[in-house]
């Protein structure tokens, strides 16, 4: 009836029963979201290059500082050219409380300004 052979076949069949299902697989982004997401990952990172002062704060003067620089690669200088044009708005994003820094961008500033922008474009 039943060799040997086919009884390790009938315990790797057993077997593949015990086993977990798969975890369901990752929601994938849409191409526009992970745009956003590059561009939110480039814009923390540019974030302590443009706060020279280390207040917490890029203001207008840093960043037309770096705008002016030389060295700053033309990537960068749209950025800034972007946060310079926007900046009221993306300061208005949050509200610190502090009234000296009202032009001032903050972490939180970009964080509530790219959640708000990735909520229009869902």
């Amino acid at each position: 009836m039943f060799s040997k052979g086919n009884l390790n076949k009938d315990d790797e069949f057993q077997n593949e029963w015990l086993q977990p299902p798969p975890a369901p697989a990752a929601k994938k982004s849409s191409p526009v979201q992970q745009h956003f997401e590059q561009i939110k990952a480039y814009a923390y990172g540019a974030f302590d290059k443009l706060d020279t002062n280390q207040n917490g704060f890029i203001e207008t003067d840093e960043l037309y500082a770096a705008l002016n620089d030389e060295a700053t690669p033309m990537r960068d200088k749209s950025y800034i050219m972007f946060l310079l044009t926007n900046q009221a708005e993306i300061a208005a994003s949050a509200h610190e409380g502090d009234p000296e820094y009202l032009d001032g961008i903050s972490r939180a500033d970009i964080e509530l300004y790219f959640r708000l922008a990735m909520s229009r474009v869902k």
